[in-house]
């Protein structure tokens, strides 16, 4: 049988291992959203190459 000072453990462990959850999924939308816009705009953005045999 567990003690209150156990499930207070138990407690704080899920409450973090939630959170870090949380941040690493909100950190991994961030990045596919980046990784979409530079995918979007990464051409028009770039200016144009030049020949490089004159």
């Amino acid at each position: 049988m567990l003690t209150a000072p156990d499930y207070t453990l138990l407690l704080l462990g899920v409450i973090v291992g939630l959170g870090a959850a949380f941040v690493w999924m909100f950190w991994e939308f961030e990045q596919i959203r980046l990784r979409r816009r530079r995918a979007r705009f990464g051409a028009v953005a770039r200016p144009p190459r030049r020949d490089s045999l004159r």
